[in-house]
């Protein structure tokens, strides 16, 4: 039995309900351009993969469609279509390999020195490994890539990718030691990575993952085996900055990678009182309507794309925020436990900055001071 796609869904509940693109254009401000290409399934007219889940979530919200079924099948045929099985990821295509002996026979000569040394590299890397494994009873075997194993930093010549997470469906991220992955939990920004694999010989493989949290520099190592479900939160004392649970299981570990499911947690409340001495930056955003929003705090981008209606942002900054919304009238603001406001004119961008100066009446104090439209 085939299953429907999404644009599919998208195309035929519109034209039950007797709707055109038009219509959904003007009653959910998504560009017809955009209402289609959802609908032809077209992902490249988009700028990024943030907009598009984002129009996606509205543009199902608007037909009163199950949206987190239409985002994990989003997501599922992405993979379908894009992803290699996690096998695939880390070993060599023999076949491709032939095709291109066959195109350029000039190759071979220097083709069977390269493979000659490369195995005796390995025949040396094996040799050892089994040396130190003969001199001591109960070694599980571990493989672990040495450049991140002793470090406590972010790995330098490693490539993050920007992923946006979802609360109701975990994301599938493929770690390897070229690739990882950034993401924002409320306002803070994280980068997770792996640093290692420990291969045992049942099989029950374990993972060395690392995570930061911006700006800190550390990074908190931890394990993760198969099945294994693992919550990150405040209660972790080397991630007692972390305001939103972080829920990770992991689906597959090879010798250097690891494929895991992430998603958010439970949120934890920030005190919004009156702001008091050297207090951060705190700012409540009520999106009453669908709008793009961008934040940079503390000089780092945080989230950019489309928030939908009803959502809730709440963000912090140490010595500078800003936010900028493109429409200020559907959006509402409480900036360190003062009034609620709208942020700016119906229809219109609206761009603040909140920064901190030294308080002119007592120098070890301060203020927050707000510029912008």
């Amino acid at each position: 039995m085939s299953t429907k796609r999404v644009g599919q869904i998208l195309r035929e509940t519109r034209e039950e309900r007797n709707l055109t693109v038009r219509d959904v254009s003007k009653d959910t401000n998504i560009a017809m351009k955009f209402i289609l290409a959802l609908e032809s399934e077209d992902y490249s007219l988009f700028p990024a993969e943030t907009f598009t889940i984002g129009f996606l979530k509205t543009y199902s919200d608007y037909l009163k469609l199950d949206t987190a079924h239409m985002l994990n099948l989003y997501r599922g045929e992405q993979l379908e279509e894009s992803q290699l099985p996690l096998e695939e990821l880390t070993k060599p295509t023999v076949k491709m390999l032939a095709v291109e002996l066959e195109k350029n026979r000039a190759i071979l000569p220097i083709l069977i020195v390269v493979l000659v040394l490369v195995g005796i590299f390995f025949f040396s890397y094996f040799y050892e490994n089994n040396s130190s494994e003969s001199g001591s009873s109960g070694n599980s075997g571990s493989i672990l890539e040495d450049k991140n194993k002793l470090s406590s930093e972010i790995p330098t010549d490693m490539t993050f990718s920007q992923q946006s997470l979802s609360e109701s469906t975990p994301i599938p991220l493929t770690l390897t030691p070229e690739q990882g992955f950034t993401f924002n939990v409320g306002s803070q920004q994280c980068k997770i990575f792996i640093k290692g694999v420990k291969l045992n010989p049942d099989g029950n493989n374990t993972a060395i993952l690392g995570l930061n949290i911006y700006p800190d520099k550390n990074v908190y190592t931890f394990d993760s085996k198969i099945g294994e479900d693992i919550v990150l939160d405040s209660s972790i004392p080397e991630l007692e900055s972390l305001r939103r649970e972080i829920k990770i299981q992991n689906q597959a570990i090879t010798e250097n990678s690891a494929k895991i499911m992430v998603s958010l947690g439970d949120e934890k409340e920030f005190n919004n009182s009156k702001p008091s001495g050297d207090v951060p930056i705190q700012i409540t955003l009520y999106f009453l309507k669908s709008s793009y929003a961008e934040f940079i705090i503390d000089g780092q981008t945080g989230e950019k794309g489309l928030i939908s209606a009803n959502e809730t942002k709440q963000l912090e900054a140490k010595d500078r925020l800003e936010i900028k919304v493109g429409d200020g009238g559907v959006v509402e603001m409480i900036q360190n436990g003062k009034d609620r406001v709208k942020m700016g004119r119906p229809g219109k961008l609206t761009k603040k900055i909140f920064y901190k100066v030294p308080s002119p009446y007592d120098s070890t104090q301060f203020i927050i001071k707000e510029t912008g439209e």
